[in-house]
Order: structure tokens, then C-alpha cells, then sequence
């Protein structure tokens, strides 16, 4: 049997490099090697792609993880000629990148151009699912309920009084500040009060130059792992207990305090509702592959929300994505493997005749 020739890419210039990193470690220990042939490139903060092999031959896991392969300096001042001869010697590529310039839309718009098979969401899905406030106007389109938000803009800061005066009267205090293109809660706050409003604003603009603030929901954190291309399944939802003000990064990725739970400790009414809203958004925002669905649930008032969609969700050991689908009996090594077979079918699906 012929195995497929797999490449992992991984790292990229953006702020989730280091948690890039970690979730390619954790694909790279789960692919099945009677199934496939593996290669790994990395993308240095600067640009410069890099394969990574060990002494051996073999792939260094733990030098991808620990990020030492990006120091070294014979890394320096490589183009991507040679990641092209990569990707052209490959049957498919898993893209294990997250933010901009990666799950945005950039990467896949190369690999698109290149014609290869890769883990996914095509170009549109992933360039929408990047930028929340555009994400919103289509879930909002499709009847699914989010929570409200005012956009503000870099341009916007100039007269922020006025800004200020509207986020009082339409979304109140507490409220949250975030990028509108940007992942794992980097540049995300909670405000208290409006004195303290400005300067998140401003710190969250230096991500992106829309930021949303949105209403402050008193709420649990669903998340919803969707795997599938135009006949999409979900996982039973798990839940997000986090020690800290909300699921920041630090909560996520540093403290370690955070824990989850599957199934969520909800009413079985409300993880059906949330898996068929996340389906529908999947099919919404013409996702392909697999996506997480994250979702908050009103302590108070019990209505669910959708909070955002993650085309190329995190391995990681604390990953969510991997685990919902451990809790239904897939094991992580097989869904890396269905993945890449949807990868290759959603290739084939949309693959054009001139």
C-alpha cells in the first residue's frame, strides 16, 4: 500500500507562533506512520520556512515544541523556494497554524494556488472565521443568536467621547473588548468600568483595526467540536471552568488553573441546541474539515450564544477539539486520519474544470 505523503506546517507570525508549536508536537506523536509519511516545516516569526529533521533523519518533536528550532542561525534569511519544493512533493498538507497570516486565509490561499489537498477551511471560510464582525453578520443572517457588539475603529479613537457614549448606552458595563482578527484571547479584556475603556481599546487595536466591544454576558463557556465537509457531525459539547475573570491566555495556556468537562453540565436540551447550532454554523460559514464552536450560555437568563468559530482549532494537552472527539471513541491518532482524508475529498469536491 502506497502511503500518503504528508507535510505538517506549523509555527507563523503570529501571535499563537508558540501555541502552534505545541499543537504540531502533538500531531507530528499522533499521525499513523502505517498510513502516512511525514514532513514538518516551520515558520519562523520572521518569515523564513524551515524543514525540521532530527540527526537521524527523523522528525525532532521536541525541538518544534521547546522552539529551539527557530533559533538556530543557519535558520536565518531562508526563503520559501525550498517550502515549495515541500509542498509540491506532498499529497496534502496540515496546516497546524492559528491567527492572522495563517488561519486567515493566507496560508490556504498558497497552498490553494499550489494545488494541494490541505486540513480545512478553504479561503473564504477561513478569512471570515478570522474576522469576527463579519463572522457575526452571517450568523447573525442565518438566525443564530450572538451577542451584541459596537465596532470600533482605529480611525474612531480620534473622537473616542463619542465612542465611549455609545458603548454606555448600547452595551453598558462590565463589557468586553477584543481584536476582531486575532485568536486565544491575545488582546482581550474585560472592562469594568468606562474609565477603563480607552486604554483597552488601544491595546487591543495594536491586533487588529476593528475591535469589537461587546456585551458582558454572565456565562458558562460551551465549546463544540464539528468534524466533517458538506455533511457535517458534532461532538457532545464540553465545558470551560476557568479560575480566572474569563478564558484569557494566560488561563488558557500559562496557569494551568483552568479544567474542563465533557459532557458540559448543562440540560441534554441545551447540548442538543448547541450541537445543532453549530452544525448550522459550519454549513453557515462554509467551513470544511473541522471547527470548534464556541459558544456561552447565560447563567441568568439561560439563552445560548454563539461566541466565535476556530477553523484550525489547538492540539495542544489542554485542547478541547481533540478531546470532544476522544469522549465519542475517536482516538486523536484516527482523527488526524479522517481529517486528511476530508482534506483530499474537499480537494477533489471543489476542484474546477477550465
Amino acid at each position: 500500500m502506497n502511503k500518503t505523503k504528508l507535510l505538517v506546517l506549523f509555527g507563523g507570525q503570529s501571535t499563537e507562533h508558540e501555541i502552534s508549536c505545541i499543537s504540531a508536537g502533538a500531531v507530528l506523536r499522533n499521525i499513523d506512520l502505517e498510513l502516512f509519511t511525514v514532513r514538518a516545516c516551520g515558520i519562523t516569526k520572521e518569515g523564513d520556512w524551515i524543514e525540521i529533521e532530527g540527526k537521524d533523519g527523523s522528525i525532532d518533536v521536541d525541538r518544534i515544541v521547546s522552539g529551539e528550532w527557530a533559533k538556530a542561525p543557519d535558520t536565518k534569511g531562508q526563503g520559501i523556494k525550498p517550502a515549495i519544493d515541500l509542498i509540491y512533493g506532498c499529497d496534502a498538507v496540515f496546516p497546524v497554524m492559528h491567527g492572522i497570516m495563517a488561519e486567515d486565509g493566507s496560508i490556504q490561499g498558497l497552498l490553494s494556488v499550489l494545488g494541494k489537498p490541505f486540513v480545512g477551511a478553504g479561503i473564504f471560510s477561513s478569512a471570515l472565521c478570522m474576522d469576527k464582525v463579519y463572522t457575526k453578520a452571517v450568523l447573525r443572517e442565518a438566525g443564530i443568536p450572538v451577542v451584541p457588539e459596537v465596532i470600533v475603529e482605529r480611525d474612531d479613537l480620534d473622537s473616542f467621547d463619542k465612542v465611549a457614549s455609545v458603548v454606555e448606552r448600547e452595551i453598558g458595563f462590565p463589557c468586553f473588548v477584543k481584536p476582531s482578527n486575532s485568536g486565544s484571547s491575545v488582546g482581550a479584556y474585560k472592562v469594568m468600568t468606562g474609565d477603563d475603556l480607552f486604554a483597552k481599546v488601544i491595546d487591543a487595536a495594536k491586533y487588529d483595526r476593528k475591535v469589537l466591544v461587546e456585551k458582558y454576558i454572565p456565562a458558562r463557556e460551551v465549546e463544540c467540536a464539528v468534524l466533517g465537509n458538506r455533511r457535517p457531525v458534532a461532538a457532545t459539547p464540553g465545558e470551560i471552568v476557568s479560575t480566572g475573570e474569563f478564558y484569557d491566555y494566560d488561563d488558557k495556556y500559562i496557569n494551568g488553573t483552568s479544567y474542563t468537562r465533557i459532557p458540559a453540565d448543562i440540560p441534554e436540551e441545551d447540548l442538543k441546541t448547541i450541537k445543532d447550532m453549530a452544525v448550522k454554523a459550519f454549513l453557515a460559514l462554509d467551513c470544511a474539515g473541522l471547527a470548534r464552536v464556541d459558544f456561552f450560555k447565560d447563567k441568568e437568563a439561560g439563552k445560548i450564544y454563539l461566541n466565535e468559530v476556530n477553523t484550525i482549532p489547538g492540539f495542544t494537552s489542554i485542547s478541547m477539539y481533540p478531546k470532544m472527539w476522544e469522549y465519542e471513541g475517536l482516538s486523536q491518532k484516527d482523527l488526524i486520519t479522517k481529517l486528511v482524508e476530508l482534506a483530499i475529498q474537499n480537494a477533489a469536491e471543489n476542484k474546477r474544470t477550465l
